[in-house]
């Protein structure tokens, strides 16, 4: 069977689209600044980083320079995918709702449709330059390369929603949620700069160790992602909906565009996502 060339250009078009989405994205929600604080710069943060970098692929491919490693492109293009939902998610959450009518709010939703085709734009990408069955690839264009990133990416988002609705200083369980969430985005990175070969580290996962000893760790990492991530799937809706808790169950009445309870509802969806996604890594191992 052939094997597919990891040095060949990648599907430019795909490429030209992603930044076509991306540059309207912030550039329209500058026009329809000012925004809020907090998720507002976040979002327009994500999709000014994802411009810049798919810019800069273009123009690596465009002066016939490629990257000599398709995995990266393809992790990037993954993480891309991921942000651009959640900041079509949190951005008409914030900045849409409640807004009047008029050139502003139109602005605002066009940024989401824009953000959206983004998404779909970049996980085309990912479908089409995915893994084949028996190919010899880098590790971060495996499935469980794949799957640590949008781990990663998943914790990174979890971190920034949560702490922005004030879950550092909020209840026990809150609190050890977040530091679920970010020990699982450190260690993830971690595993992804070492198993990916990107610090230049020795085989291994970059550990030195052998293929075996490599292989525990990971089923570890798995298996400790998946049980912790089991528990703040737990403790995250106990805090925030049960009300002998202090919580909420249903959403206040009257709760505007900076709703907590929206954020709270986000977070315990994206907590039991990413459970599913160490789930399948654990099975991928």
């Amino acid at each position: 069977m052939a094997t597919r060339c990891w040095l060949c250009p990648p599907p430019t078009p795909w490429r030209c689209a992603q930044a076509v989405c991306c540059a309207a994205a912030f550039s329209m929600a500058a026009a329809s600044a000012p925004w809020s604080d907090g998720e507002g710069d976040g979002c327009v943060a994500a999709w000014a980083l994802c411009f810049s970098i798919t810019l800069l692929l273009l123009l690596a491919q465009l002066f016939g320079r490629p990257f000599t490693r398709r995995d990266l492109p393809l992790a990037f293009a993954l993480a891309s995918a991921i942000t651009c939902t959640a900041a079509a998610i949190l951005w008409p959450l914030g900045q849409l709702r409640g807004q009047p009518e008029g050139q502003r709010r139109h602005l605002r939703a066009a940024v989401t449709a824009a953000s959206v085709l983004a998404a779909v734009c970049y996980g085309a990408e990912v479908g089409v330059t995915r893994v084949m069955p028996g190919e010899a690839v880098p590790y971060l264009a495996t499935p469980p390369g794949l799957l640590k990133v949008a781990q990663s990416v998943m914790a990174a988002i979890l971190v920034g929603v949560s702490t922005a609705i004030g879950a550092a200083g909020g209840p026990t369980g809150w609190r050890w949620c977040v530091g679920i969430y970010g020990a699982g985005l450190a260690i993830g990175l971690l595993v992804i700069l070492t198993c990916g070969g990107v610090l230049g580290l020795p085989a291994g996962c970059g550990l030195g160790l052998d293929a075996l000893w490599a292989r525990r760790l990971l089923v570890a990492y798995a298996a400790i992602g998946a049980a912790a991530y089991g528990a703040a799937t737990v403790l995250w809706p106990l805090e925030a909906f049960d009300g002998g808790r202090g919580g909420r169950s249903s959403r206040p009445y009257g709760c505007g565009a900076g709703c907590h309870w929206d954020r709270a509802v986000l977070v315990a969806i994206g907590t039991a996502i990413n459970l599913v996604l160490y789930l399948a890594d654990l099975a991928q191992a």
